[in-house]
């Protein structure tokens, strides 16, 4: 990766919907090659795509929290229980392992705090493989970016 496509990712990380001209101003190289750069970053799996960014009040989603998970023990079947109920649950837009006496963090997104409330008891607290669970509902979000520092 050269400085050109680094001086691209930065610019599309800012607005992917600019055209290839403004893009190839921002890199410094014409407009025929910021397609063939970005399918070789495509490729590379760098720029693993380019997708809308939502206002999540705006879109009907008033309640956010963090979710400290633990599990029962890290055995192969409760390990697979878990992160299969994760990628089943669509309210669930980020899944992280860590460590410490976390074993997850998870954000999840809801209407509302009785919505919040439904999928916790109705999803989370009946996966077997979940010990412990703490929330924190997010009240405000200072920074909240996909933008990725590019240097």
């Amino acid at each position: 990766m050269d400085d050109a496509d680094k001086r691209l990712l930065v610019a599309i990380q800012r607005d992917a919907a600019v055209s290839q001209t403004e893009l190839a101003d921002h890199a410094g190289v014409s407009a025929s090659q910021v397609s063939r750069r970005l399918a070789k970053l495509k490729e590379e799996g760098v720029l693993r795509g380019i997708v809308g960014v939502l206002d999540p009040k705006l879109a009907g989603l008033t309640c956010s929290a963090i979710i400290r998970v633990r599990l029962r023990d890290h055995a192969a079947a409760n390990v697979k229980a878990f992160r299969d109920l994760v990628e089943r649950m669509n309210e669930v837009t980020l899944c992280v392992m860590t460590t410490g006496e976390t074993d997850y963090l998870i954000k999840v997104v809801a209407r509302d705090l009785p919505h919040f409330q439904e999928i916790v008891q109705s999803k989370l607290l009946r996966c077997a493989a979940i010990a412990h669970m703490e929330s924190s509902i997010i009240l405000e979000h200072l920074k909240d970016t996909t933008a990725l520092p590019i240097d």
